[in-house]
C-alpha cells in the first residue's frame, strides 16, 4: 500500500458553466478563466511541498481538450470523470484508488488560501495509528479540503449523502470510531461577494504565502476586467 495521495477535484466542468452559476455578470471565457487559475493555483501549492506524495488530479471529461496544454504535469495522474456527480466520483477513487493509499486527502478547487505548509499539516494529522479524519470547510460550514487514514465505504457513504456539509456529515458520523480533526476555514470562491473578498484577500501581502506572482496576475486580469463589481 502507498502512503499518501492528495486529489484535487473541481465541483465544476472548468470549461463549461451551468444555469445555475454566480457569476452570470463574467463572460463564458473569463469564468473558464477564474475557475482554471484556482485549480492551478492549488495545483501549484500543492507541488511545492518538500515532501512528494502521489498527486492525483482530477478533472471533467469535457475539460480534456480545452485545457490539455495548461494542465500537462508527467509528475501527476489525471483521471477524468463527470464531476456533477461528486458521488460517483467518490465512488470511482474507492474502488481504484483509496483502497491503494493508507492517506488520502482531497481538496476541491473552488478553495484558495491553502498553503504548501498548510497541506504539509494536513497529511501530519493524518499520519497517525489511530483512526482519524481531517475537515475544513468555507464559511458555509462545507467542506472544502477531508482525508482519511483508514478507508471504509461507510466513511465514503458518510462524506457523500451528506452533500459535504458539515454538520450534516457530523451527524451520521456520531457511531464511527474515527477522530475528527477540524482546521481552519478556507476561502470557497463560489459568488461574486467571495470575487470581492477574493480582491482584498490578495492584496495582503501574506497572500503571497499561497499565489505566486503568476497566480496573482492571473487574477489581476480579471479584477481589472471586473472592477465594476469590486465597489
Amino acid at each position: 500500500m502507498k502512503q499518501n495521495a492528495i486529489y484535487i477535484i473541481p465541483p465544476f466542468s472548468l470549461s463549461q458553466r451551468s444555469t445555475d452559476d454566480n457569476f452570470k455578470q463574467f463572460s463564458d471565457e473569463d469564468f473558464s478563466f477564474l475557475k482554471s487559475t484556482l485549480y492551478l493555483n492549488l495545483l501549484e501549492n500543492v507541488n511545492q511541498r518538500n515532501e512528494k506524495n502521489e498527486i492525483i488530479k482530477i478533472l471533467d471529461s469535457s475539460d480534456k481538450e480545452l485545457f490539455l496544454n495548461e494542465f500537462i504535469d508527467e509528475s501527476t495522474k489525471t483521471i477524468y470523470y463527470n464531476v456533477k456527480d461528486l458521488k460517483s466520483v467518490l465512488k470511482e477513487l474507492s474502488n481504484k484508488e483509496f483502497i491503494s493509499h493508507k492517506n488520502n486527502l482531497i481538496i476541491f478547487s473552488d478553495a484558495i488560501d491553502i498553503r504548501p505548509v498548510d497541506i504539509d499539516k494536513y497529511i501530519s494529522l493524518l499520519s497517525i495509528d489511530d483512526k482519524s479524519i481531517l475537515i475544513a470547510t468555507s464559511k458555509d460550514r462545507k467542506m472544502k479540503v477531508f482525508g482519511f487514514n483508514s478507508y471504509s465505504d461507510d466513511l465514503i457513504k458518510y462524506f457523500s449523502d451528506s452533500d459535504f456539509y458539515m454538520d450534516k456529515f457530523l451527524s451520521y458520523n456520531k457511531s464511527c470510531e474515527y477522530f475528527v480533526n477540524t482546521v481552519n476555514e478556507v476561502l470557497a470562491i463560489n459568488n461574486i461577494e467571495d470575487f470581492k473578498i477574493l480582491y482584498t484577500e490578495l492584496s495582503f501581502k501574506s497572500s503571497w504565502d499561497y499565489c505566486s506572482q503568476q497566480m496573482h496576475e492571473r487574477f489581476t486580469h480579471l479584477f481589472v476586467e471586473y472592477k465594476d463589481l469590486l465597489k
